[in-house]
């Protein structure tokens, strides 16, 4: 067996549409995707184990054997990739591993105003009732949270101070693809087209599930049916193991997170929490249009 590796990630960030994006993808005949969407690897070094019993999450990829085995199936496709977002945020380690693992991959961050991609971390993690404070509360926290090595999934505020993390994958790595949240949505087959072609496959590849919208987050209705699918119990995988033989990847998660999306409750962010994280965040974005040399009036203008 030919052991094949990615020769392009999804880096991140953070509840900024990378999970519509894998899915838009999956289908196309020239791209695999590993067998697990997050496998985490690049990041293994600063994940924890109190990590994972926190979040009740699945065990994540420890050794480079296991990260192998995720693209073990790969045939001709000339694109083979992953999407773990926390990429992004760890830069600090995980460019020297990415670098010494896999050279120069192609690399393709999505970023979403940062105001709305906090809140929405937040409301993730309320949905998976991983939450007990109030955005507010968690905003006041957080810096302690930091310093306490809790989790990344808490580092609302910190994930979406993208300037940093940007300019350094730009600096490391030849090809990297930006692409913003708002401007995806509101374009979702040039996007897939522009993606294609970074990729250098075919663009002229469309998606047939663009209407749904992935891993969307906030309070479930009736909490029992949403721990159906957050909470990683043998029933949970029983469930899943059953739809992903019986549908593809694809199908099977649209139908879920199309279930899914019927018992969520959007959350609202209070007008005055906005305001704070617009000023919060202000100074970064400016640095941000910088590092890009691209106008992000699309989230200074918004209203």
């Amino acid at each position: 067996m030919t052991d094949h590796l990615p020769n392009f990630l999804i880096a991140g960030a953070a509840k900024s549409g990378t999970t519509s994006l894998y899915y838009y993808l999956m289908d196309h005949p020239e791209i695999y995707f590993s067998k697990i969407k997050e496998p985490e690897y690049l990041t293994s070094e600063v994940v924890t184990d109190q990590y994972l019993t926190r979040l009740s999450r699945r065990p994540y990829i420890k050794t480079l054997e296991e990260y192998k085995i995720l693209f073990s199936d790969v045939k001709n496709e000339k694109a083979i990739g992953e999407g773990s977002t926390d990429t992004i945020y760890y830069y600090h380690t995980t460019i020297p591993r990415i670098m010494n693992l896999l050279g120069d991959p192609k690399i393709i961050i999505m970023m979403r105003n940062p105001p709305y991609a906090a809140f929405s971390m937040y409301s993730h993690m309320i949905r998976d009732n991983q939450e007990d404070l109030s955005f507010e509360d968690a905003l006041a926290m957080e810096d302690e949270r930091i310093r306490n090595h809790q989790p990344c999934a808490y580092h609302y505020k910190a994930r979406a101070l993208y300037a940093h993390q940007v300019k350094a994958f730009l600096e490391a790595f030849s090809q990297v693809k930006v692409l913003i949240y708002e401007e995806f949505i509101r374009d979702i087959p040039g996007t897939i087209k522009e993606v294609c072609s970074f990729l250098e496959i075919d663009p002229n590849y469309q998606p047939t599930n663009t209407s749904i919208r992935y891993n969307a987050s906030g309070v479930p209705r009736l909490k029992w049916f949403n721990n159906i699918f957050t909470m990683k119990n043998p029933i949970q995988r029983h469930i899943r193991k059953i739809g992903m033989s019986l549908l593809s990847g694809p199908v099977y998660a649209g139908l879920r997170d199309s279930i899914r999306q019927k018992n969520i409750i959007k959350l609202k962010m209070k007008p005055e929490t906005l305001a704070y994280l617009k000023e919060y965040y202000h100074e970064d974005i400016l640095t941000l249009q910088k590092i890009l040399d691209r106008d992000l009036g699309i989230w200074l203008n918004e209203k």
